[in-house]
């Protein structure tokens, strides 16, 4: 599983600080009625694909076989899947044999952002899936409940509505850690449920479907500048001393999938995280520029300033500065 470890931050959510905010809190923001509309064809996919347990799965199928354009592409993230899968059909089974796997117990959105540039919305899920069915190497259900975090990047054709490609990256259960990674290997992924939903704006609820006035597009400025400089920051060209202007001291970079080598630093141990504080953040950047030679794009972004919440997806390039080795990570 060396190209796990190569993985650098494929589930990023980038959080900005936001002192003396003293209204009610609110679950979303749109800066047009694109971005709404995006945001509300996300939500219904999302909540949709998880209802199996409810509406059985030809309800669901039905439904869902509405949403998804018949030359629909999900792309592979190179952990859970290796190949894409192409067409509504093999989506479809793919939701047959997901459900058939793991019941979803819990799955719902708690974070959601749009581009309406690249018709897209990007959708944070928080789900508990408890093993109910034979895994991929035909071992035996196990019955246990593993609890995590999804982000989605899902894109809609602009005339129809229809999703046309999504992207996930999801947080392994239990038994996927086992079937995955080589033994003796340490993972200690982020808890997202404890660690990182409390801190949004409106904690764990769900992303409730309201329409606020638009307020915070001063503030969605400053978030995108942040997140497009701290992206940018990664490349090797870069002045890291942007970083000071766009990260707050107090920083913590969650590891999703639980590899980064947090067991290094004795201080980090057990808290998951692979970044502590603004300085610890640009050392590993720094790190990374002595040996790589890297080249980062920003792909697509979206923000959301009542939940302090913006998500990326980025494509990085490096190369050895010592070597001949080149390597592709995105996330």
């Amino acid at each position: 599983m060396q190209a796990l470890a190569q993985l650098r931050s494929v589930s990023r959510v980038a959080r900005s600080q936001r002192p003396g905010r003293t209204t009610a809190v609110r679950t979303m923001a749109f800066v047009n009625s694109k971005q709404e509309q995006l945001c509300g064809q996300a939500r219904k996919f999302v909540e949709t694909w998880g209802s199996v347990a409810s509406k059985g799965i030809d309800a669901a199928k039905k439904e869902l076989s509405d949403m998804i354009a018949d030359d629909c592409t999900f792309k592979a993230d190179g952990v859970l899947y290796t190949d894409d899968l192409k067409g509504k059909a093999a989506i479809l089974h793919a939701l047959e044999r997901e459900h058939g796997t793991y019941e979803h117990s819990t799955y719902y959105p708690v974070g959601m952002a749009a581009d309406d540039q690249h018709n897209t919305a990007f959708v944070g899920v928080a789900w508990e899936y408890k093993n109910v069915g034979p895994l991929r190497s035909g071992a035996q259900p196990s019955g246990k409940t593993s609890r995590g975090f999804s982000i989605k990047q899902l894109t809609f054709h602009p005339s129809s509505g229809q999703l046309v490609e999504s992207r996930v990256n999801r947080q392994m259960t239990a038994e996927e850690q086992q079937e995955l990674l080589q033994p003796g290997t340490k993972c200690q992924p982020a808890d997202v449920f404890g660690d990182v939903l409390p801190k949004l704006s409106g904690g764990a609820q769900q992303a409730a479907e309201q329409k606020p006035p638009v307020d915070d597009a001063d503030f969605a400025g400053r978030m995108s500048n942040s997140l497009m400089t701290w992206v940018h920051c990664w490349s090797s060209d870069a002045d890291l001393d942007q970083l000071d202007k766009v990260l707050d001291p107090s920083l913590m970079a969650y590891d999703a999938y639980g590899l980064h080598a947090s067991a290094d630093k004795p201080e980090r141990d057990g808290h998951a995280v692979s970044m502590m504080g603004r300085d610890d953040a640009r050392a590993a950047i720094a790190g990374l520029h002595k040996k790589f030679t890297d080249r980062n794009k920003l792909l697509a972004f979206a923000v959301n300033p009542d939940q302090r919440v913006a998500f990326d997806h980025w494509r990085g390039e490096a190369k050895g500065r010592d070597s001949d080795a080149r390597f592709e990570t995105e996330g």
